[in-house]
């Protein structure tokens, strides 16, 4: 009779472990995504980072067949969303929105607050475009060798806003200062938004943006286009020369965006939403609307833009080196 007993009470224990292990072994087995997708942006709503994702939510949801979250973080430097995301669990449900601040921050910034190599997996790189060169009004310059000539008729007179400092709106007017030998006064923002606000306030001179929320306020004449970055003209903005047409070499600094997720992330996982991200911004609906705001598309893989970024990284901390990045 005992050893029936015991014989029962082990085939029940026996069965309460298989049932554990299986319902165990079902959780790890549950495909990717059965949860919503959170990515956190960095910037304020309205900005270029918030534009992008914004376009890319709804179908990215679509692909997945999961809700996709988007969530601003914003701060002046980008770190705060970055931070959230390094410290989260690496199962592919919290995504970074990263652009310029994030491969910059470590040339720039004297502590951050994780490792942008070592915490991040890469997904992919979204999207790049040039910046635009813009000023207010009130700024009698027609073209760049105008603007460059008040500015060194007198040093510190014009001011130029940016999106924070380490975004492409702060790095473009820097490298601008370095190779045109001039001394325009930096204000920092807390979003590109924010330094297009001051800009139409006339609180500035001058701003480097994005393509998708100048074109509006440069058709509606409220801004004038001065030039843009990169090495041929944009075909959303045809009419405006690049810095290069005009006589200025080395100052080409571009807008990038891409995908991150935290450390550890499996390679899968990543592969998943990258395929997804590239096949959201290859419909021809959506890569007319990303042309038309000045975003080209990019969509490399999880192990081209890990490179990439690791590569990016060193060069803005070699160039830190070299000359002065906050300014």
């Amino acid at each position: 009779m005992r050893n029936t007993k015991r014989r029962l009470i082990a085939a029940a224990a026996a069965l309460a472990i298989a049932g554990l292990c299986g319902t165990t072994a079902a959780a790890a087995a549950a495909p990717y995504p059965s949860k919503p997708v959170t990515v956190i942006v960095p910037r304020s709503p309205g900005g270029g980072s918030d534009v992008l994702m914004r376009l890319l939510a709804p179908g990215l949801s679509q692909k997945l067949g999961v809700p996709v979250v988007v969530q601003n973080r914003p701060d002046a430097t980008a770190i705060l969303g970055a931070d959230v995301v390094s410290r989260s669990a690496p199962d592919g449900y919290t995504l970074y929105l990263s652009d310029n601040s994030f491969y910059q921050n470590p040339a720039i910034l004297p502590k951050v607050p994780y490792d942008t190599i070592k915490d991040f997996s890469a997904v992919t790189m979204l999207t790049q475009g040039p910046v635009i060169l813009i000023v207010h009004p009130s700024v009698p310059a027609k073209n760049l060798q105008d603007l460059l000539a008040l500015a060194r008729k007198d040093p510190g007179m014009l001011s130029f806003a940016s999106g924070g400092i380490g975004a492409s709106t702060h790095l473009a007017a820097v490298m601008l200062n370095y190779r045109a030998g001039t001394s325009m006064l930096h204000v920092p923002y807390k979003s590109s938004g924010d330094a297009l606000r001051a800009l139409l306030s006339g609180d500035v001179s001058m701003q480097f943006g994005g393509i998708s929320s100048a074109r509006p306020l440069i058709e509606a004449g409220r801004v004038h286009a001065i030039a843009v970055t990169g090495d041929r003209r944009d075909p959303a903005m045809p009419g405006v020369p690049t810095l290069q047409e005009q006589g200025l070499q080395g100052a080409d600094v571009m807008s990038v965006w891409g995908v991150h997720a935290p450390a550890g992330t499996p390679l899968e996982v990543r592969r998943t939403l990258r395929d997804a991200l590239v096949e959201v911004m290859r419909e021809p609906d959506t890569a007319r609307r990303l042309a038309e705001l000045g975003y080209a598309i990019v969509g490399n893989t999880p192990e081209e833009h890990q490179a990439q970024t690791e590569q990016t990284v060193r060069f803005w901390v070699d160039l830190s080196k070299k000359i002065d990045l906050t300014r």
